[in-house]
């Protein structure tokens, strides 16, 4: 069972047999950590996990809780029955006034023992961010199916419309592809439909507690950014609502979306470079910016920290044609 601590729970928690596991990458962790945490990045934890376990206790921490809640789960399923992860990371640790601890010199995953064949802590950051896995594959295969049969298209002829290939695209319609972001913004792009059409689901939905544990993401080709419907799934709704994460050092190329459709974007964490179309914008924490989307357009993150944003997407002409 997995167990969400509190900053002060966590606190009292330490000092015991517990083994406290920083899953961040180690320019973050070099940064301040939780006092007695070593540092062991998501993406080699990922590896071999059983050769990091070394306590029948263990206590994962990351900056938001997202990364060490995937290190949590996987422990988890190694059969592991006391599972910890700080709730909101270090994040929540620092904003309840608690010490860090910083290290001395540059951290390398530690024991048993240190991997000199591991790269860099650039290119080291994990490929999914610790997100959970997006699993729409099915909701996504299923209705370009539909849309597809709709408007009578083989998926060579879909094929040449995305510029993805034909087998990608049968595997994405069987649910057996993952889809990234990009790509489902290409297939509702073809189809001339609004990117919430291929997220939909069967049902009339009146009031929905969206929680966290359960977020379903769509994540770019190489995982440093994602995106998150912050609207049942179940709608097509007139305004998209959207939690979207930029690693850091990262950057995520949109491709123009349709004509008219209008950008709402405001940063919550972290500084952003938007560039649109010739045009680029700096927005720090708290920024917000309105713009045009039917040109191609760019989120950048050149800090070592990382960018969560909020967005809303508006259709010139909403629904499905």
């Amino acid at each position: 069972m997995i167990h969400s601590l509190s900053p002060a729970e966590t606190q009292d928690f330490l000092g015991g047999d517990v083994d406290v596991i920083d899953v961040r990458d180690p320019e973050e962790f070099k940064g301040g950590h939780v006092p007695g945490a070593r540092n062991v990045p998501l993406i080699v934890f990922r590896k071999n996990p059983r050769q990091y376990l070394t306590s029948k206790k263990t206590l994962f921490v990351c900056a938001r809780g997202l990364r060490s809640e995937t290190a949590a789960r996987i422990t988890e399923e190694l059969g592991q029955k006391d599972v910890y992860h700080l709730d909101g990371g270090t994040q929540a640790w620092l904003g309840a006034g608690l010490p860090v601890d910083h290290p001395k010199e540059p951290s390398q995953p530690s024991s048993p023992a240190a991997d000199p064949s591991q790269p860099s802590s650039e290119a080291s950051a994990d490929p999914t961010c610790g997100l959970p896995e997006p699993g729409l594959d099915g909701v996504v295969g299923g209705n370009m199916r539909d849309l597809r049969m709709k408007r009578n298209l083989t998926l060579d002829q879909l094929s040449r419309t995305t510029g993805l290939s034909r087998s990608l695209l049968g595997q994405i319609e069987l649910g057996k592809a993952h889809p990234n972001v990009n790509q489902v913004w290409r297939i509702a792009q073809a189809f001339d439909v609004p990117f919430s059409a291929l997220l939909a689901t069967a049902g009339t939905v009146e009031t929905t507690v969206l929680r966290r544990f359960d977020a379903k993401r769509l994540v770019s080709a190489d995982g440093r950014y994602s995106s998150r419907a912050l609207y049942p799934l179940a709608e097509q709704p007139q305004a998209e609502f959207y939690e979207l994460y930029l690693a850091p050092h990262s950057r995520e190329d949109a491709q123009a979306h349709r004509p008219g459709t209008r950008e709402n974007l405001v940063v919550t964490a972290g500084q952003l470079k938007l560039r649109v179309g010739a045009q680029s914008y700096e927005l720090d924490t708290g920024d917000a910016i309105v713009f045009i989307a039917d040109v191609p357009h760019s989120y950048v993150n050149q800090g070592s920290e990382e960018c969560w944003m909020y967005l809303v997407m508006t259709y010139a002409s909403a629904g499905v044609q």
